[in-house]
């Protein structure tokens, strides 16, 4: 490994010195020449090589000698670009807007006019104006895309996107964030790949548990590539975003193995705090209370009211669980004072509409472009409708010609019409002939009158076995509840297990085949019950604009339950009084062999809600022996 190493230092020592070189050189000549485009070119060369380097020499030119605008603007624009690269964050816009006012001008140089723009975008980031920034990008993002300039693309694409997710606008933050992978897999950029899926990332973690397993991919792929890069940054980059997401997923022991290997490669001692409370709340998870009170404590020296709060709220739940309660609500007064002291305003709404604007000043500048064009466009559309009149004229003027002989031709074709009118004449005769024909055979087809008859006869009778199927679904329940009661007391009565399995396995088989009866029934003959299967539907489908079954379609279908249980109902309320209307249904759902999930949808709510209602209704009911509830409903 040393052998490889060695020549790599040699050539980046070299490449320093002949930029270093390079620099004097230019510096020289200068200085002798007064050549402003000649420095320009210098610093321009070296802008991606050693940045540190163009801002020197550009910090140090003679005013003297950008003499033209043009000059004027290129340095404006490179002395911007190399304090952006250098991370000194300029005091004001004045330089970068020489550039834009220049190149906006002329108007012909794309690939300098979308840096200008991209660089006055990223003063104001700087700066932390983000509505000026994204007018700024959404400016720069056309021309960049005309002057094909990839890696300026994948600039904007990822700054433009990071204020995007600064401002909560995931989807659009991981939309660009998408079309700038795409850029960087071209580019074979393994670096800002890896930062880039570590952001795709955090952004499926802000989003919720659904995405959980996006964000999991994501990080999957960036961790072999930091590790391949060597590189202990990208490396810390990955790393942090996995141990968020382990402690997003209830998964403290993975979270800890990720928050080990950060401390080992973490330099900086200020981001250490951030990690001790992911440290914290992961111990908190596993149940080390200890451990996560001694991080959380750590965290209080922070200078992050953030994470000060985390904090506050990891020694609260654990004062809570100990039974220490003033401890615990001294805790939550230092959450609320850390969380009002990082209230910020909300721009959003100013950033939509910021990009509405300059979109619309983007489509109103296109428009005026294309304008010339649209000149052009309609003069040639009057010349050639100039033509089309001439051709028109001469059309008509051959017309006339040939009126004469369409006249003769039209004489010979009236005798012809004549001669056809006599066919046709003679055609009619056959057709009423064949009408003839036809009330015949609809004067026999009235004749079968009884066949219809006959099928009325049978569709009455099918109407009469409907109804002793139905009759017959309505024993077949009552049997099967006989069936279930006998069972339930023979396994009451027995005390060998092996047999009340195998009761408890035929118990099982009746009330499935007892529910899929009382479905069948209820499902051919209520409407209310169609109603309640629609709303359960729709519910599932639209767990945001759930829907409630109305007060009269309960009644009714509780009504029809009630008769095909021969008085459950009235069981039901006279055994327990203190009842809600709405546990009566829930009841009513249990009884006839509804799923949990299903009656969750039917109100509206999750299955733990419906888990919960279902421990109320037990309370409700005084129930203190250990039975199940569905047990219960049957033996009433």
């Amino acid at each position: 490994m040393k052998n490889i190493k060695h020549p790599t230092k040699e050539h980046n020592r070299l490449i320093y010195y002949l930029c270093l070189f390079n620099l004097i050189f230019v510096t020289f000549a200068c200085q002798q020449k007064g050549s402003g485009d000649l420095l320009l070119s210098a610093a321009d060369s070296l802008m991606s090589t050693r940045p540190d380097s163009a801002l020197y020499l550009l910090e140090n030119v003679c005013v003297s000698e950008i003499k033209t605008p043009a000059q004027n603007a290129k340095y404006a624009l490179l002395l911007t670009q190399a304090q952006d690269k250098n991370y000194v964050t300029p005091t004001t816009d004045s330089l970068i807007r020489i550039a834009t006012e220049y190149y906006d001008s002329i108007g012909n140089d794309i690939t300098m006019q979308a840096k200008a723009h991209y660089y006055l975008g990223r003063v104001y980031q700087e700066s932390g104006n983000n509505p000026a920034t994204i007018r700024e990008f959404l400016k720069a993002m056309p021309l960049v895309k005309q002057a094909k300039d990839h890696k300026l693309l994948c600039m904007l694409y990822g700054n433009l996107g990071y204020v995007y997710y600064q401002q909560d606008l995931l989807d659009k933050a991981d939309s660009l964030y998408v079309c700038e992978e795409e850029l960087l897999k071209q580019e074979a950029d393994s670096a800002h790949l890896a930062t880039l899926l570590v952001q795709r990332a955090d952004i499926c973690i802000m989003k919720g548990a659904a995405f959980h397993g996006k964000a999991e991919e994501l990080l999957n792929r960036a961790l072999p590539i930091a590790e391949r890069l060597n590189n202990p940054y990208v490396k810390i980059e990955v790393i942090s975003s996995l141990r968020i997401l382990y402690n997003e997923m209830e998964k403290p022991e993975k979270a800890i193995s990720y928050i080990r290997r950060e401390l080992m490669l973490q330099k900086d001692t200020t981001q250490l705090y951030g990690i001790y409370l992911s440290l914290s709340d992961a111990y908190y998870k596993s149940n080390q209370n200890d451990s996560a009170v001694y991080y959380a404590h750590k965290c209080l020296f922070s200078p992050s009211f953030y994470t000060k709060a985390g904090a506050c709220i990891i020694l609260e739940n654990v004062a809570r669980k100990k039974g220490n309660f003033a401890e615990a609500l001294h805790f939550k007064d230092n959450y609320e004072v850390y969380m009002d002291s990082t209230k910020h305003i909300e721009r959003t709404k100013e950033i939509l509409a910021v990009e509405k604007e300059t979109l619309l000043q983007q489509s109103e500048q296109k428009h005026r472009s294309n304008l010339s064009l649209y000149l052009h466009y309609i003069y040639a559309g009057g010349s050639f409708i100039i033509i089309l009149i001439i051709l028109f004229a001469y059309k008509r003027i051959k017309y006339h010609r040939k009126a004469q002989q369409l006249k003769q031709e039209q004489e010979s074709l009236l005798q012809a019409i004549s001669t056809q009118s006599i066919q046709m004449k003679k055609d009619m005769e056959d057709k009423d002939a064949e009408i003839t024909v036809l009330r015949q055979k609809c004067s026999k087809y009235n004749e079968d009158k009884q066949y219809l008859d006959q099928l009325n006869s049978c569709l009455n009778e099918l109407l009469k076995e409907k109804d002793k199927i139905y009759t017959d679904i309505k024993k077949a329940i009552a049997e099967k509840e006989k069936a279930i009661e006998q069972l339930m007391q023979q396994i009451q009565l027995s005390d060998e297990t092996r047999y009340n399995i195998h009761l408890g396995e035929q118990l099982t088989n009746i009330k499935k085949e007892k529910s899929y009866l009382f479905d069948s029934l209820l499902t051919s003959q209520s409407v209310a019950y169609k109603t309640l299967l629609t709303i359960k539907q729709h519910n599932y489908e639209n767990p945001d604009a759930t829907e409630k079954v109305p007060n009269e379609i309960w009644e009714t279908l509780i009504s029809e339950i009630d008769q095909l249980t021969h008085g459950f109902i009235k069981r039901l309320t006279g055994k327990h009084e203190r009842l809600l209307k709405e546990d009566v249904y829930f009841c009513c759902l249990v009884k006839i062999g509804m799923k949990y999930a299903d009656i969750a949808n039917v109100f509206g709510c999750t299955s733990n809600a419906a888990y919960k209602r279902r421990d109320a209704i037990m309370k409700r009911m005084d129930i203190e022996t250990p039975i199940k509830f569905d047990i219960l409903i049957e033996e009433i």
